[in-house]
């Protein structure tokens, strides 16, 4: 079997957003857990590429969360195709409390090239408005600026 490598479209793929911190990378996921010390929504997140080694072949990413499981897939797909596949969640974390879960890729007739997973905390409006209000202009001096949360406050484990 060939020995495939990441493209630049694969490397685009798997950046992680601005303030998200990695908690895997590789190419078979993870099991962990996260903590938080305050009530806290938390983005978690895995990005998968792979490449078909046959006609048909599939990637999936699951994150199993509080006996749930969210899924993504990309394919079937010829052989030799570019696979690419995403899946996130938002959990409310609560303060003190370890919550568990697995991310992880599933690869049928085709070979895992690399598995990120990462998390974010999402900032609430008081927070993300103060940080804004931080952010220097080109010359140097502070500038405040308008941002607003959007972000949902989700009760467990939903798939974006």
């Amino acid at each position: 079997m060939a020995r495939f490598k990441l493209t630049d479209a694969d490397e685009n793929f798997l950046k992680m957003p601005q303030g998200g911190a990695l908690i895997s990378a590789g190419s078979s996921g993870t099991e962990t857990w996260i903590e938080r010390d305050r009530d806290m929504v938390v983005h978690i997140a895995i990005k998968s590429v792979a490449v078909a080694t046959a006609d048909g072949g599939t990637l999936q990413v699951c994150i199993d969360l509080g006996g749930e499981t969210a899924k993504g897939q990309d394919g079937p797909l010829p052989l030799e195709s570019q696979l690419q596949a995403s899946q996130s969640v938002q959990v409310l974390v609560k303060a003190g409390q370890k919550l568990a879960f697995k991310a992880y890729p599933v690869a049928h007739d085709a070979e895992v090239l690399k598995t990120i997973v990462w998390a974010a905390d999402f900032k609430s409006e008081h927070e993300a408005e103060a940080a804004a209000r931080q952010v220097p202009d080109r010359s140097g001096q502070e500038r405040p600026t308008s941002s607003s949360s959007g972000a949902p406050a989700a009760n467990g484990a939903a798939p974006n």
